[in-house]
């Protein structure tokens, strides 16, 4: 038995060699390192040439889009064309939308979140979504659904990283074909909308992952995640699910295989 943490960051502190050591003492034997700014991108490359377990991402998080400079999104975004054919390369992300925030304004998040589909489909990749919105208001997921139906359409392949609105909207994104990444939220005692969104999408769509180093599950919250929380996580999720603890694993670890290309 084995896991996968479908969704992680780098971490201070620890080498990415010493942090994979850590994390495959508790079975955790494949990352997807998820970056949001080209320099990070880079960065991710590097240590995926070195270890070979890691894929990584390529894309601008929708946080660091207000440090793109004006002007044409295409032009600016070009640069990302060294990673299309990166062997390593195990998705387009994180992009997406925070409307939570406010950041950078709402159009250029958009055009920013659009470039990247396309190059998705171009690069024949999957997307790591980010979609947070304030509280009750659900624009984000509007236009986040809006976008991913015609990328959906054209035979695209998304994940939700930590996701975190409705049920109803995760009946949408479901029928899109949508993949959700479930981490330590699900464990925290006031989380119950997290439980629900759980306990209603089938395991099949599910992924494991920490976005480490924040939230760490029950009872590490507060401290910096790791990947080896996963172990934590996968036990919670089985339990709500009704599943074994090696069901859970397989079935997770065979969606993130074959979504982000694991080998």
């Amino acid at each position: 038995m084995f896991f996968i943490d479908s969704h992680y960051h780098f971490c201070d502190n620890i080498t990415m060699q010493e942090y994979v050591e850590e994390a495959q003492k508790e079975n955790v034997q494949y990352f997807l390192l998820n970056t949001g700014s080209r320099p990070e991108a880079e960065k991710a490359a590097l240590e995926a040439e070195k270890i070979p377990c890691i894929r990584f991402t390529a894309g601008v998080h929708p946080g660091e889009v207000e440090f793109l400079p004006e002007g044409n999104v295409a032009e600016t975004l070009e640069e990302f064309h060294i990673f299309s054919s990166h062997p390593s390369l195990g998705a387009v992300g994180e992009i997406g939308l925070d409307l939570y925030y406010d950041c950078a304004p709402e159009e250029k998040q958009i055009a920013v979140f659009q470039y990247f589909l396309e190059k998705a489909l171009e690069w024949k990749k999957p997307v790591t979504v980010h979609c947070r919105d304030k509280e009750n208001s659900f624009r984000a997921y509007e236009i986040t659904y809006t976008l991913l139906k015609e990328y959906a359409s054209k035979g695209g392949l998304f994940d939700l990283h930590c996701y975190a609105g409705t049920v109803q909207w995760a009946e949408k994104f479901l029928d899109l074909g949508g993949y959700f990444g479930i981490g330590g939220m699900v464990t925290f005692k006031k989380a119950d909308n997290i439980r629900e969104i759980a306990r209603y999408i089938p395991l099949e769509r599910m992924l494991l992952e920490t976005d480490a180093p924040y939230l760490a599950p029950v009872p590490y919250r507060g401290k910096p995640n790791h990947s080896k929380y996963i172990p934590v996580i996968a036990e919670y999720l089985a339990v709500l699910k009704g599943v074994s603890l090696q069901q859970c694993a397989a079935v997770t670890g065979e969606n993130a295989q074959k979504l982000f290309s694991f080998s």
